[in-house]
């Protein structure tokens, strides 16, 4: 990255501190409250103390609520993300691991393709969310088995009370692209309807440079990249004396061309791919005493059709998911909590690339015990045993403890050993041809210690500081390789070992009519294949590939009446290409801006925000030789009416 691009960034960072402040009252360690801006902090609810957990600032949510999830990670957590451009799979990877080894999940429910055995980021709105959930590594057991790295988790939830409240947010942007958001929010303290609807489309015909088709670099247009995107949920609550009822719908399409690498120089190349997914829910929850029961059982259909001209591919899969999951806790006496867990998933395929359509149903039951002494210490321990069709793997476990340092104040002492295991992709295991029915499940030994502050240093100013030291010793990991024949093939060939530091820092004010945010965050990752079967294998001791070893992110949020602004910042470091480290994709450093006025009439509120995303021009890639956007504008409007 230029000493310019640095150059430019300081000064801007210098002109936002030196924004005049202005100051009021005082706020919690978890809310800022001005008017109807809410900035809200930093973890999420964790059944697992211990543990580290996070979310996305509420704030941030709703200000970029066109973007993708995959944005919102890649720019304001410490999960990294690998893109193949504006509408192109997305796919997530934790602390060094996988993109298979991350667990996505809807109200805890997994909704990870079951063929893939991850899911693409770029097909889920953020507009469409409430709230999203971080859990890394062993965090992640309490809501299923299979997260290694760690899970993310989409909430959508109802808000109890009277009122009535629609909203329509449309938006344009560079590269022809079109985006609308619409909610209707109704109901009282006994029942609530959400519906929501999002549309996006764009020509995605940005201007490029092209640096591998020849010495001298090249200024091209991406061509054949266009897609377009509609989606809705539904959601019902009602909640009566001791329980709660909810039924949820979520269906999205996606439709897109996929351009080729810029290596390729076909114009009569032609790739698209079209995704369509129905997930339905319905979930009761029941209150009673020292008892609490939850029942979901949910309804998932996802199909995914890639053709291929030149290649005269036409690759065509349905599948189709049921999942049942029951809960009871039990309060036992005053410091301890019992729950046990049963979950069954049911996935049927049918798929040109398989031989036959193929099930598979996998059942798991959970226990785990919470103890909270009262006092600085509260612990959990966890054992769950999974049956996958008719074999039952070797249990897995997890331990934390959790220490307050101080008596009446909130710095914490974390720490937890798991062993988790994540059971073969059916793509891993089926497809024709490479596929492997005999594959182990590959499991993992996580160790995590984390400090944790949480301090108020002056009325208007809040603090908060966290830094972990974790690790990871994968087994039997999964990989593709080419073996004897002319095609690859799945096996579990690799020992993979994970190791890094992750740190995150925050400080909140406010005072009279100005609030401000700062946030920063930095993870340092080892990565590295520990042992091989493949003779010779010249990753041995080398960096995974992909894996960036340092990666850093900082944002500034302001709200001052009625203007608010936004500034975030991403850094990531170099990634290597071969397993040799021999070649690499260099480090980038993205910088965005988001500024908006919000007007409050009576029942009424108008948002004008403007954005500019990688305000530098900066040239990057984060999949080799797809290349991605550089400076983009964006201009979008909200309405919402309330009663």
């Amino acid at each position: 990255m230029s000493s310019r691009t640095l150059r430019y960034t300081l000064l801007y960072i210098a002109f936002l501190l030196a924004y005049p402040l202005h100051g009021q009252s005082s706020f919690s360690n978890d809310t800022i409250n001005i008017g109807e801006v809410v900035i809200s902090s930093k973890k999420a609810n964790s059944d697992a103390p211990g543990f580290k957990t996070s979310s996305i600032d509420t704030t941030i949510l709703k200000l970029n609520s066109h973007n993708s999830v995959a944005y919102l990670l890649s720019h304001f957590s410490g999960v990294s993300v690998k893109s193949y451009g504006m509408g192109g799979s997305t796919s997530p990877s934790f602390r060094g691991t996988g993109a298979g080894h991350t667990l996505l999940t809807w109200n805890e429910i997994n909704i990870n393709h079951p063929m893939l055995g991850q899911s693409d980021l770029s097909l889920i709105p953020a507009g469409l969310i409430d709230d999203i959930q971080i859990y890394y590594g062993g965090a992640s057991m309490p809501l299923n088995s299979g997260g290694i790295g760690g899970t993310i988790n989409l909430e959508t939830r109802p808000v109890w009370k009277k009122e009535t409240l629609m909203s329509v947010n449309p938006g344009i942007a560079s590269f022809g692209q079109y985006t609308g958001l619409i909610k209707l929010r109704t109901g009282n303290s006994a029942f609530q309807s959400v519906t929501k609807g999002f549309f996006q489309s764009s020509e995605n015909d940005f201007r490029y440079l092209n640096t591998g088709i020849s010495n001298e670099p090249v200024w091209q247009k991406r061509t054949n990249s266009q897609f377009n995107q509609r989606g809705f949920v539904q959601e019902f609550y009602l909640r009566q004396n001791k329980s709660v009822t909810s039924a949820r719908l979520w269906y999205e399409s996606t439709n897109r061309n996929l351009p080729s690498s810029m290596l390729i120089q076909q114009p009569k190349l032609r790739e698209t791919q079209s995704d369509e997914s129905l997930r339905t829910m319905l979930n009761w929850d029941h209150f009673g005493g020292s008892n609490k029961f939850s029942v979901t059982g949910a309804w998932m259909m996802t199909k995914l059709n890639y053709t291929n001209s030149l290649a005269s591919i036409d690759s065509r899969n349905n599948s189709g998911t049921f999942i049942l999951k029951g809960t009871m806790e039990r309060k036992v006496d005053a410091f301890t909590n019992l729950k046990i867990a049963l979950n069954e998933e049911v996935c049927r395929i049918n798929s040109n690339n398989y031989n036959d359509n193929t099930t598979r149903n996998t059942v798991s039951l959970t226990a785990t015990a919470e103890r909270n002494s009262g006092g600085r210490f509260t612990s959990l321990l966890l054992v769950r045993e999974i049956l996958d069709t008719r074999n039952f793997l070797i249990p897995d476990f997890s331990a934390g403890l959790q220490y307050r340092l101080l008596a009446g104040k909130e710095y914490y002492l974390k720490a937890n050993l798991s062993r988790n295991s994540k059971i073969p992709s059916m793509n891993d295991m089926f497809w024709i041809p490479g596929g492997n029915p005999d594959l182990k499940n590959e499991y993992a030994f996580i160790y995590e210690i984390t400090y944790e502050m949480n301090h108020k240093l002056s009325a208007p100013i809040t603090m908060n500081y966290d830094l972990s030291l974790y690790r990871n010793n994968i087994k039997d990991m999964i990989q593709w390789y080419q073996g004897e024949y002319s095609y690859w093939t799945a096996g579990n060939i690799k020992g993979v070992n994970t190791a890094g530091i992750e740190s995150s820092f925050s400080l909140d004010y406010s005072e009279n009519s100005f609030a401000a945010r700062l946030r920063a965050a930095y993870v340092y990752t080892r990565a590295t294949t520990a042992k091989s079967n493949i003779t010779g294998d010249a990753s041995i001791g080398r960096q995974l590939i992909y894996i960036p070893v340092n990666k850093a992110n900082c944002s500034l949020l302001l709200n001052y009446k009625m203007l608010y602004s936004s500034w975030t910042m991403s850094a990531v470091g170099k990634r290597f290409l071969k397993v040799d480290n021999s070649e690499y994709l260099p480090g980038y450093m993205l910088n965005d801006l988001i500024t908006g006025y919000r007007l409050h009439l009576k029942g009424t509120v108008l948002d004008l925000n403007f954005q500019i995303e990688n305000i530098f021009n900066v040239n990057y890639q984060t999949i080799a030789y797809y290349p991605l956007p550089g400076r983009s504008y964006s201009l979008k409007l909200l309405i919402q009416i309330f009663k």
